[in-house]
C-alpha cells in the first residue's frame, strides 16, 4: 500500500531522475525490524540513543544487541556519529495477548509483604476470572511477587519486566485476549488492580503516559501490514534494516515489495551463496533486479553472523544528505569500539562479477583495503536494470522533502498568493531558493544547471484557475553525482 501523505493535497511534487515526507533529521535515522516478543504491539517500535540503552531489552546474545553493536560503534574521529535507533516489531506468528500494566507499580517490598488477602479481577479470553487470596509475605523480590500473581492467575502469566507487571495470556491468535485488572465482583480482600498497587486499571492516553498498554492476540502479519503498524506510530526514521532471522527470505522479498512506493530504502545483508553463482536467478538480489527495485540494497557476506550493512549504516547515515557517496567504506571494528571485526567475505572475482551482474553490493579486499562497493540499489537506474547508487536516490528523496515542506510554508507564510503572474513569480521564486539552498548548496545538484518554469496566468485553464490551483510548474537539473571509477591510459617513452 502507497503511504499516504496528506501534504499532496495543497503541494504536489514529484522529482524523477531522467531514468526511470521524511524530515531532515529523520534521513539520519534507521529502523531495525525484529520478530522479538519484548517489544509487544502495543508499543510497536522502541527508541534508543546508545547501546547500553538497546542492552537494557536486549542482552549482548541477541541478534538486536548484535545489530546495535556494528550501529553505534564507529571510529570516534568520525565528525558524524549515529545518535538514534529504533527497533521494531514485526508478528511472524500467532501471538498471545498481553497487558503490560501502569509504569507506576507499587516497588516497596515491604508494603507487598504486609498484603495477604491481595485480589484483582481480569478477563482473559474472553472470561471473567476473580484472583484472590494472594499472599506476598514470602516474596524476597518483585520477580517474587510476579511469580505469586502468576500462580494464582488463571490462563495468564505474569512477569515483571522494566518497572511494569506484565500479563500473558496462555493461548495465541485473535481468541487470545485480555483486559485491564478491575476489582473483583465481590471485594473481600486488598484490591491490588490500580494505583498503588499494580497499576493496571488504566489505559495509556495523552493524559495519563504511563498508563497500561493492551495488546491483543493476532495472526502473522503481512511485511506490508507491519510497515503500516511501524509507520503509525513512528514514522520518523528513513533507512531499514532487518535482524539475521529475517534475512533471505519471502518476508524480506514482501518487504522490498511494500518499500517501493514509500520514500524509505531497506539495506540489509544477503548470504545466500546464489548471489555468487552467475546467471542464477533463485537468490534474492536476483528476483529484486528482476523487479527493477530502487528501494531495497543488497551487501552479500559470507559470514551470517555479522552485521556489515548496520555497520555501514552507522558510519554513512549520520553524514549530511549530499556530502557521501556509499561506495569504498571501511567498516568499523574493534579498534573502533565494536565486539568483533567484520572480515572482508572470502571471494572471488568471478564471483564478485557475479554479484555485481545482480545488483548486489560486496565487502572484499582489493589492493590490500577491505571496502564496501558498489554502493548501490538492486535496481531503478534504467530500463537495462542496473543498480542505481544509494546515494542518488537519498538525495532525490532528501530535495522532494524539502520542496514540498518550502512550497508547503510559503502557502502557510502569506496571507494570499494572488493569482497573478506576480503571484506565480512568488510560488516560482521560492521554488528556486529551495533547489538553491537544499539542491546546490547541499552539493546534490550542479551549480548553474537549476532551470525553473511556471505557466503564465493566460495560459492556466478556467477550471484550475477556478479550483486555485496553479499546474504545470517544472525543473530541470543536473545531479553532482560522483567518481566511482578512474581511468587513465599513458605512454612512456626513452
Amino acid at each position: 500500500m502507497a503511504e499516504k501523505r496528506a501534504i499532496k493535497r495543497f503541494v504536489d511534487v514529484e522529482i524523477k531522475k531522467d531514468t526511470p515526507s521524511v524530515s531532515a533529521a529523520s534521513f539520519g535515522i534507521p529502523i531495525l525490524i525484529s520478530n522479538s516478543n519484548v517489544i509487544t504491539t502495543a508499543q510497536r517500535v522502541k527508541r534508543f540513543t546508545t547501546l547500553a540503552g538497546v542492552e537494557t531489552l536486549f542482552p549482548n546474545t541477541t541478534e538486536e544487541w548484535k545489530a546495535a553493536d556494528a550501529y553505534f560503534s564507529q571510529d570516534p574521529f568520525n565528525e558524524n556519529q549515529p545518535e538514534e535507533l529504533l527497533i521494531g516489531r514485526y508478528v511472524d506468528a500467532p501471538i498471545a495477548a498481553v497487558l503490560e500494566a501502569g509504569e507506576t507499580p507499587l516497588t516497596v517490598l515491604a508494603t507487598w509483604q504486609a498484603i495477604t488477602d491481595g485480589e484483582f479481577g481480569i478477563t482473559i479470553d474472553g472470561g471473567l476470572v476473580d484472583v484472590t487470596g494472594l499472599n506476598f509475605s514470602t516474596a524476597t523480590s518483585l520477580d517474587d511477587v510476579a511469580s505469586i500473581i502468576s500462580a494464582g492467575t488463571a490462563g495468564a502469566s505474569v512477569a515483571y519486566v522494566i518497572n511494569r507487571f506484565v500479563f500473558t495470556s496462555d493461548t495465541t491468535g485473535v481468541a487470545s485476549t485480555l483486559t485491564l485488572l478491575q476489582t473483583v465482583a465481590v471485594p473481600a480482600g486488598t484490591d491490588i488492580s490500580g494505583t498503588g498497587f499494580l497499576d493496571g486499571d488504566v489505559i495509556k492516553s495523552p493524559t495519563n503516559p504511563g498508563g497500561s498498554l493492551l495488546s491483543q492476540g493476532q495472526i502473522a502479519e503481512t511485511a506490508a501490514d507491519m510497515l503500516t503498524a511501524v509507520k503509525n506510530v513512528n514514522n520518523a526514521w528513513y533507512a531499514l534494516g532487518l535482524i539475521k532471522a529475517l534475512r533471505d527470505i519471502q518476508f524480506t522479498e514482501d518487504l522490498s515489495d511494500a518499500l517501493e512506493s514509500n520514500r524509505n530504502i531497506m539495506i540489509t545483508v544477503t548470504n545466500d551463496p546464489n548471489t555468487l553463482v552467475l546467471g542464477s536467478a533463485a537468490s534474492l538480489a536476483a528476483k529484486l533486479k528482476a523487479k527493477n527495485y530502487k528501494r531495497t540494497s543488497l551487501v552479500y557476506h559470507d559470514n551470517s553472523n555479522v552485521y556489515p550493512d548496520w555497520s555501514w549504516m552507522g558510519q554513512q547515515l549520520p553524514k549530511d544528505v549530499g556530502s557521501t557517496n556509499w561506495s569504498y567504506k571501511t567498516l568499523a571494528g574493534i579498534a573502533e569500539g565494536a565486539s568483533q571485526n567484520i572480515e572482508a567475505s572470502s571471494i572471488t572475482q568471478t564471483q564478485i562479477d557475479a554479484a555485481e551482474d545482480v545488483n548486489a553490493n560486496v565487502y572484499t579486499t582489493t589492493l590490500g583495503a577491505s571496502f564496501i562497493y558498489f554502493g548501490t540499489m538492486t535496481g531503478g537506474k534504467n530500463i537495462d536494470k542496473e543498480g542505481e547508487f544509494i546515494d542518488i536516490i537519498i538525495n532525490i528523496d532528501f530535495l522532494q522533502a524539502r520542496v514540498e515542506e518550502g512550497l508547503m510554508s510559503l502557502l502557510l507564510e502569506k496571507d494570499i498568493i494572488p493569482f497573478t503572474d506576480g503571484g506565480i513569480t512568488i510560488v516560482d521564486t521560492r521554488l528556486k531558493n529551495l533547489l538553491q539552498t537544499y539542491g546546490v548548496v547541499q552539493g546534490i545538484l550542479v551549480d548553474g544547471t537549476v532551470v525553473t518554469s511556471f505557466p503564465k496566468r493566460a495560459d492556466v485553464s478556467q477550471v484550475d484557475r477556478d479550483d486555485r490551483k496553479l499546474p504545470g510548474g517544472t525543473f530541470t537539473a543536473e545531479l553532482s553525482g560522483a567518481i566511482n571509477t578512474v581511468i587513465v591510459r599513458g605512454i612512456v617513452s626513452i
